[in-house]
């Protein structure tokens, strides 16, 4: 074990501070791959089942769920346009709806990731159903029919139990990125609705988003009545709608973690600005709606957690995006329908606990990984560095307190391993003599033996 923690220390160390070889994405990015078989047959990627595809994209996936993603299973007709904006969601059988809806709203181009649990795929009665449902769906709705991509999903929801509801995960949030149409997409929550001027709004800024950058919208929520827990108030349409309703205290900024209109985001810079202007104290629990470019240099989301935005906002943010916040747009957070699954969804505390620490050490790994990236692509001392250096310096200054700890455990191990060492040849050495013991004349024994062999 001594051994063991010698090598881990070594190869942090070595991990952190080599030099591999690894050189600018910016160079790559654009650089031709060139083929090195006959380029009379079809690619060994074209020849690639789906399965050993999904296999290397999620890793972190369990199997039954990468063996079960079936692309574009409805696909919708439009050809979109590669500079637009594609929203990002998740959908379950029992909220349809909201996916109407939220096509109504948009009016542009959606990835969809439907999931249905079951044990026999494609012909099990529910899926069946379903999928007629939106079909017929689709023939009544044509913007639905021109907008929506349908990505299914059949594995279970959860590996405990086939039969629940599955809840967003960073997996469905992978998949539906992976299969969006269009340069830029838009990471959006459920139940989280955009005004009809936010597509157009967000086009605007392409050469921002084009540099690996992020723009963040606001969300907003209803003050809800504490009695009846029910808003009379109608969607606000303009900014200054907005700013009229949180004047009134009718509607506040939301930023998870947060209490209201207190999150990163600021409402007062927001209600004050009209231009982009940066988000000046990240913190790496921030979850906000964002739109990014669907490759480039921005990451993908983790999916060793369950539903965890802020896990890939943060791996954004030290990659080195600037997050900038959109001056004129804003979206409303409302449920519908309060019955749904996933308004009532809590998992056990248990679980939280370990998605907590999980998302301690996914965080420190991490700032590690872009220390290192960045010290090896001569990248440390440039701006695309200067997230790493802030937040990182927060990140591990929490082992700071635990490090003393640890060095005086660490060298107490390591004496007590010496101790053992020299107590276990000083025990073994009174044993092996005990068990043969060695006469006085045994350097003449030996001589005569070797003699009378020769």
């Amino acid at each position: 074990m001594a051994f063991s923690i010698l090598f881990s220390i070594t190869q942090l160390v070595k991990y952190t501070f080599g030099n591999y070889g690894i050189y600018s994405s910016e160079l790559l990015e654009n650089q031709p791959i060139f083929r090195t078989y006959d380029t009379h047959r079809n690619s060994p990627l074209s020849e690639m089942t789906n399965k050993h595809r999904f296999s290397k994209i999620h890793a972190y996936s369990p199997h039954a769920l990468t063996d079960s993603i079936h692309p574009y299973h409805i696909r919708a007709e439009s050809n979109f346009n590669p500079e637009d904006v594609t929203v990002i969601t998740f959908v379950t059988q029992n909220r349809l709806n909201e996916l109407v809806r939220l096509a109504e709203s948009w009016k542009g181009p959606i990835s969809a990731t439907l999931h249905i649990p079951s044990k026999i795929g494609l012909t099990d009665p529910l899926i069946v159903e379903t999928i007629n449902s939106i079909k017929k769906i689709y023939k009544k709705k044509p913007y639905l029919r021109k907008q929506v991509d349908i990505h299914l999903i059949t594995g279970p929801s959860t590996s405990f139990n086939e039969t629940l509801l599955p809840t967003p995960t960073n997996f469905h949030i992978n998949v539906a990125r992976f299969f969006a149409r269009t340069e830029f997409i838009f990471f959006l929550d459920f139940d989280t609705w955009p005004t009809p001027e936010t597509h157009s709004n967000i086009k605007r800024y392409a050469d921002i988003l084009i540099k690996n950058n992020v723009l963040i919208l606001p969300t907003f929520v209803f003050v809800e009545n504490v009695e009846n827990r029910t808003t009379q108030y109608k969607f606000p349409k303009t900014k200054d709608d907005v700013i009229h309703l949180v004047n009134r205290h009718k509607l506040g900024l939301q930023d998870y973690g947060w209490e209201i209109n207190s999150g990163p985001t600021c409402l007062d810079s927001w209600l004050k600005a009209d231009k982009l202007f940066h988000v000046e104290e990240y913190e790496l629990h921030y979850r906000p709606n964002f739109v990014a470019r669907k490759g480039g240099q921005i990451p993908w989301c983790s999916e060793r957690f369950d539903d965890n935005k802020a896990a890939c906002i943060f791996e954004i943010y030290l990659s080195g995006a600037e997050l900038y916040v959109d001056p004129d747009s804003f979206l409303i957070r409302h449920h519908f329908n309060r019955d749904s699954h996933l308004v009532n969804y809590g998992g056990p505390h248990w679980q939280k606990v370990i998605n907590s620490r999980m998302y301690t050490n996914f965080s420190r790994e991490i700032c590690l990984l872009y220390v290192r990236t960045f010290v090896a692509m001569n990248l440390w001392q440039s701006p695309i560095a200067n997230h790493v250096k802030q937040e990182c310096q927060r990140v591990l200054a929490s082992w700071g307190s635990v490090s003393k700890f640890l060095t005086y455990l660490l060298s107490a191990f390591f004496f007590i391993c010496l101790t053992l060492s020299r107590l276990h040849c000083l025990v073994f050495s009174k044993l092996e003599r005990s068990l043969h013991p060695v006469s006085e004349n045994a350097p003449n024994d030996l001589l005569t033996v070797q003699t009378s062999r020769a």
